[in-house]
């Protein structure tokens, strides 16, 4: 009769199965919460941020403007996440403050200013992309929004008021959604589903300016990948980092559980596996579609 040694470990099928089954369904928890819950936190914080450094562009463009020279008009576009307008729609109770950008980074903080297009209350045709249900899903409701609903925009020039004339469903016409118009207006698009893939629809609002516009900035041009129905491409080199880190702080941990004691083990293992499991959950929402 033999006895098996202590601290021996065996990896039948079975068991390695097992395992490997109760770490993805982690991994897709990890990835539900950060999505759901964590994410809604990151973004309300970015969102606190950004509104605070937009305020001090304001007060710095307004005391600009009472001076003997009056404000320098900017020479270059916004840098890509920076917080360029605050966006107010009363019937939907939503403010938040757009960022430049419609790239899945820059919609993760907020409503992004999609590239190529006019600015918030300038000449012409201004587009802003918003996520339908993760990060706090900023424009989830815009379906609701009804003709003659006014949607108010505040930038370092000025408030700008529109009014709503058209809330659609369909399939997102870049040239006509995103190109030029012969009037002053704003288009807001998000998705129609919480599918995170979902990419073959839009909700799509139209609002054309109350009022005169104020005077063109510089803008970005047209960007690929920066529509809203698109992931970013360097999604993959994170991932590739932060989920082959899970796997091997994973298999580790496994390992650790049958051969050391549980709570030192869980102490020594459970923050590494939690950061490298949001960080995986973030790489992989970074692969979606900026609208979902």
């Amino acid at each position: 009769m033999t006895t098996q040694a202590p601290g021996f470990v065996r990896f039948g099928p079975a068991w390695i199965g097992g395992v490997v089954v109760a770490w993805l369904a982690t991994a897709v928890v990890s990835f539900a919460l950060v999505v759901y819950a964590v994410g809604p936190l990151l973004q309300n914080s970015d969102q606190r941020e950004a509104l605070s450094v937009l305020r001090g562009e304001m007060d710095k463009a307004l005391g600009a403007t009472q001076s003997l020279l009056g404000a320098a008009p900017p020479d270059r576009p916004a840098e890509f996440g920076a917080p360029v307008a605050v966006l107010e729609v009363p019937r939907l109770r939503l403010q938040q403050v757009v960022v430049e950008g419609a790239g899945p980074s820059q919609t993760a903080s907020g409503p992004g200013h999609v590239p190529g297009t006019s600015g918030l209350g300038q000449p012409g045709n201004s587009a802003v992309v918003g996520r339908y249900s993760g990060y706090g899903g900023a424009f989830g409701q815009l379906a609701d929004l009804r003709t003659g609903d006014q949607i108010v925009t505040a930038t370092t020039q000025g408030k700008s008021v529109y009014r709503v004339t058209e809330v659609a469903t369909r399939s997102l016409d870049e040239r006509a959604d995103y190109g030029k118009t012969p009037d002053d207006r704003l288009t807001l698009v998000t998705s129609t589903s919480w599918w995170p893939l979902a990419a073959d629809e839009a909700t799509v609002v139209t609002a054309v300016l109350d009022g005169k516009p104020f005077r063109p900035t510089p803008q970005h041009g047209k960007t690929d990948g920066q529509d809203g129905r698109t992931g970013d491409p360097a999604g993959w080199a994170m991932l590739a980092l932060a989920f082959g880190g899970f796997v091997a702080a994973a298999a580790g941990a496994t390992v650790l559980y049958r051969r050391w004691r549980p709570v030192s083990t869980y102490v020594l293992t459970a923050p590494a596996l939690l950061v490298l499991a949001t960080l995986s959950a973030m790489a992989v929402w970074r692969l979606f579609p900026a609208w979902s």
